[in-house]
Order: structure tokens, then sequence, then C-alpha cells
């Protein structure tokens, strides 16, 4: 499932790309695409915000977040969390509880 517009795959690409050491956009979309519709790992926790749209992915041991529109199918975002964000939620789980719990947006 792509990005919902080549625009979005291109403005994410250029911001995170070049974390998951990707060398080109399609690369980059791949990747994002078996993170958030593949397997889930043993280390990558899942969960469906509020809205009931939003089905995020977190993999702890390498900080990969991504999430993923449910209906229409479609990769919102995926990237590296800084480790100063995941510190300023109250580590790992305060990160993806306060991800998975948000409306404001």
């Amino acid at each position: 499932m792509p990005f919902a517009t080549p625009l979005d795959r291109a403005t994410h690409f250029m911001r995170h790309g070049t974390d998951f050491g990707c060398a080109s956009e399609i690369e980059y979309e791949q990747l994002a695409e078996q993170f958030l519709f593949g397997a889930i790992g043993v280390d990558t926790r899942e969960c469906i915000r509020p809205n009931g749209n939003d089905r995020l992915r977190f993999k702890r041991v390498d900080r990969d977040f991504g999430v993923a529109c449910v209906a229409p199918i479609f990769i919102r975002t995926y990237y590296k969390v800084s480790l100063l964000k995941i510190q300023r939620r109250g580590g790992p789980n305060g990160f993806f509880a306060y991800e998975c719990a948000r409306i404001n947006l």
C-alpha cells in the first residue's frame, strides 16, 4: 500500500529516507509497506487510534514508527523516532501509549 500521493512519498523520503539507508523513494516506500503491512515482529507493537482509522506500529529496538490509514489504505508516515521524543513521553511504552491515544490530529 503506497503513500497517498507521489508528493507525500517524496516529502517523507526527503525527511526520513536516509535514516533507513534508502537510496530512492521507491525503496523507502517498499520498506514502509513491509513494516506497516507485513508480518509483525516480536519487538513491534501495534494499535488502532480511537478514530478507528489509523493503525500504528512501533519497533522499540530500532525506534521505527509508522502510521497507516486503514480506509482507504495508504501510508501516512514512517520514520525513526528520536531518543529525545521517546524520553519526553516517559520511555518507549509512554511514547507508544501517547501516540495510540492521540485524537488531536
